[in-house]
């Protein structure tokens, strides 16, 4: 065990050492070292963790672009590897695009500052033209175009050029067609797209009959909700809505369907889901109504915690034990435990297989 521990602190020290009388080349980029009359890539100069490589640059020539990029008089560098398919003489970042004169390049894969040089090699968009290529990510992540054509995750679309626009992050439209932006790829959907109302980023009523939302997690996919009006829409967040007297969370209706619209209010959430809500007559806890909540002396404390002037609830139930009263948050910075009260009990808040629990904490 011991000499185990001397030869990695031994390691340790001769990589420190190596590292260490080294030259920055450029303050373009933190990846590019002058070492030993050798260039190195280092991804952010720590070599210890993430790993070098020993360039076969021509040190006299070479130069940071930006970044991972560089160049010498023979070649372009992506993460320290010299690229095959690239015009050394006309190539350059357009706006953090690898374009050359006649080409748009990507990166398809895990770069590795360890990993073989075949590995690390950028290759052609397919009839992208480098001219006019532009990315559109503030628009949508992965959507970018040229003069004749769009492209998502760097992959060209079948979209009517002139009318295609962008809905919000999950739909964009032509004039022919609805489509629908996946993590993946542009897919075509069976909807009219001659009257679409834009909600906010996640929600499309189309001819104010039709709610779309899109649901990615556990194949859920496109949830759709039939509207018998949309003449009152208020987004209360982007994944919560009140149509008229319907409450919308994640694309579908309220779990419980006499929650009163008008007086609804979501009052905390986490991660997109709706914890705690409530109306003018009750409270909820992920839509279930909670009959012995009170709204009027309603609070929550921590997440799935919360407290009236009655009752303390974890999430859907109500926990006995402590004085109501008195059952407080603790200030972590003067305590290791989350909840008290006046009576001494303390409790940790934990998870326990997606359960919120509050574990008390032994008394000595």
């Amino acid at each position: 065990m011991m000499n185990n521990i001397v030869t990695m602190g031994l390691i340790s020290t001769l990589a420190s050492l190596f590292f260490s009388c080294r030259e920055q080349v450029s303050p373009l980029s933190e990846d590019y070292f002058k070492k030993s009359g050798a260039i190195y890539f280092i991804p952010g100069g720590n070599g210890f963790e993430r790993g070098s490589r020993k360039t076969v640059a021509d040190i006299n020539s070479f130069s940071v672009i930006e970044g991972v990029y560089a160049r010498d008089k023979d070649h372009i560098y992506f993460m320290g590897c010299p690229q095959q398919l690239v015009d050394v003489k006309t190539f350059q970042l357009k706006n953090k695009v690898p374009i050359d004169q006649q080409h748009v390049f990507k990166f398809e894969g895990f770069a590795s500052a360890t990993s073989h040089c075949s590995k690390n090699q950028l290759s052609v968009i397919e009839k992208a033209d480098p001219e006019t290529y532009i990315t559109l990510y503030d628009e949508l992540q992965a959507l970018s175009k040229d003069k004749s054509s769009y492209y998502y995750h760097n992959q060209r679309i079948a979209v009517d050029y002139a009318t295609f626009e962008v809905l919000n992050k999950n739909f964009v439209r032509d004039k022919n067609q609805l489509y629908l932006a996946t993590q993946k790829t542009i897919h075509p959907l069976n909807y009219t797209v001659d009257q679409v109302h834009c909600i906010n980023r996640e929600y499309l009523i189309l001819e104010d009959k039709t709610l779309l939302y899109y649901e990615p997690y556990q194949g859920t996919g496109i949830l759709e909700t039939k509207l018998t009006s949309a003449k009152q829409i208020k987004s209360l967040d982007e994944k919560s809505l009140i149509i008229d007297d319907l409450v919308i969370i994640r694309g579908k209706p309220f779990t419980y369907q006499q929650v009163d619209a008008n007086s609804f209010k979501i009052l905390g959430s986490s991660g997109g889901n709706s914890f705690w809500s409530r109306d003018k007559n009750h409270i909820y806890y992920n839509q279930q109504l909670l009959v012995e909540a009170d709204p009027n002396t309603f609070e929550i404390l921590k997440l799935a915690v919360a407290k009236d002037a009655n009752h303390i609830f974890v999430g859907n139930k109500i926990f006995y034990g402590p004085d109501v009263k008195s059952f407080r948050r603790v200030n972590k910075s003067s305590a290791n435990y989350d909840f008290e009260d006046d009576l001494g009990n303390k409790y940790w808040y934990r998870t326990n297989k997606g359960q919120v629990v509050l574990a008390p904490v032994n008394k000595k």
